[in-house]
């Protein structure tokens, strides 16, 4: 059984009608993995975090451009 990601974020989400059903997932993946990243960094500005969040991801190769660019 998997996990569920970020349960109280995704039910925020949902509530608040923020993103479409098929997408809630889709962004708690992503918001577990700026906050993981960010605990890095957590003398940096929440921009600069952000700005070196996406860095990381453009450098990654197993991440489509377009798909670091949506998490955001």
């Amino acid at each position: 059984m998997r996990k569920i990601v970020l349960p109280e974020f995704q039910e925020y989400l949902r509530a608040k009608s923020l993103v479409h059903e098929k997408y809630i997932s889709f962004y708690a993946h992503w918001a577990r993995k700026f906050l993981a990243f960010s605990k890095k960094e957590r003398n940096l500005s929440h921009d600069l975090q952000v700005q070196m969040f996406l860095n990381y991801l453009k450098e990654q190769k197993n991440i489509a451009n377009r798909q670091a660019l949506e998490s955001y």
